[in-house]
């Protein structure tokens, strides 16, 4: 019997994630054409890279503090460092869909103009 691990799951919900990308984006191409496209890998990125941000970004908070005591431990910190490498990985990887929707919503607009 196969188990399935988070990565697993993770790499699952990022195909579906994928697919209502693609999905949306059709939707939007049919309503809006290209430009549409070029308005979803915009926003695509821009909900990416604020992500990132705001993970980098200290906050001054009690949780924070507790939070810190509590990865304390070497075996916690690990953790704790696997799960933003995880985290990271996978803003990118969305962040790198929204870019591939920039371009194709700019060559396809672009297309559009000249023609």
């Amino acid at each position: 019997m196969m188990r399935l691990t988070p990565r697993d799951a993770a790499n699952g919900i990022a195909w579906l994630g994928i697919l209502l990308l693609i999905g949306l984006a059709a939707v939007l191409v049919s309503i809006l054409g290209f430009p549409g496209v070029l308005l979803l890998g915009l926003l695509t990125t821009l909900i990416c890279v604020r992500a990132e941000l705001a993970e980098a970004v200290p906050t001054w908070s009690r949780a924070m503090f507790e939070s810190r005591m509590r990865g304390a431990s070497p075996r916690g910190e690990a953790a704790l460092r696997e799960e933003r490498r995880l985290h990271r990985a996978s803003l990118r990887y969305y962040r790198g869909c929204g870019l591939v929707l920039i371009a194709a919503g700019l060559a396809g607009t672009l297309w559009q103009i000249w023609r």
